[in-house]
């Protein structure tokens, strides 16, 4: 139609979410997604044994995974990842949390180091700006959203296309948190409901409306 459009990108709660960022982060990576094959958790958790052996140094590396299970189907899954887990040899560094609150979500959140995002051509992926806003360091998939128009390609995260490297970004992100933490929270700014609301009233100026 020769016009180029805008984006307006879904807001987060950016203020409260910060409350839960604390500056002594422990050596976690966590992910939050419904449990499901289709999130890839059995993913996260084969990059993440890798991890443990490439990342000599951090002995405490822990994965903690949070989603919603809340049908046969969810749970049977769970519990297939608590067996490959085991089968892997980390089940004691690998953490399930099945229907946690939003407090407790926010919490380990707060703690981790790093984020994983595993699907790949997700059209944004919101909860990746809600781990980012809580000092997580992200580590997605470079396609769609994610690795796009939030993480910008590498500029506030790190990005994979294969288990190894994804247990590479794991590791690198241990290194890099301190130094790259506070840009990485920054930039949540633009998906905050203030730059919302701004985006908002310039499109309705913008249209005469």
């Amino acid at each position: 139609m020769g016009v180029r459009p805008g984006v307006l990108y879904p807001p987060i709660d950016t203020e409260l979410i910060r409350k839960y960022a604390v500056s002594n982060k422990e050596p976690i990576v966590s992910m939050l997604a419904r449990f499901s094959s289709s999130k890839g958790q059995d993913f996260a958790i084969r990059a993440f044994s890798k991890a443990v052996s490439i990342c000599g140094d951090e002995e405490d590396l822990e994965l903690v995974l949070m989603g919603a299970a809340d049908d046969l189907t969810s749970l049977s899954y769970v519990k297939h990842l608590m067996k490959l887990s085991r089968e892997l040899g980390i089940n004691k560094r690998v953490r399930f949390m099945v229907n946690p609150s939003i407090e407790t979500v926010y919490r380990v959140l707060g703690k981790s180091t790093a984020f994983i995002h595993v699907s790949p051509y997700e059209p944004f992926g919101i909860v990746v700006a809600e781990a980012m806003a809580a000092g997580a360091i992200p580590i997605v998939h470079k396609s769609g959203g994610p690795w796009i128009d939030i993480v910008r390609m590498g500029k506030y995260g790190l990005g994979f296309s294969n288990e190894e490297e994804a247990a590479l970004g794991m590791c690198r992100a241990m290194e890099i948190a301190k130094e790259l933490r506070d840009a990485v929270i920054e930039r949540t700014r633009e998906f905050s409901y203030e730059a919302f609301r701004n985006r908002v009233d310039a499109i309705v100026r913008e249209l005469g409306i």
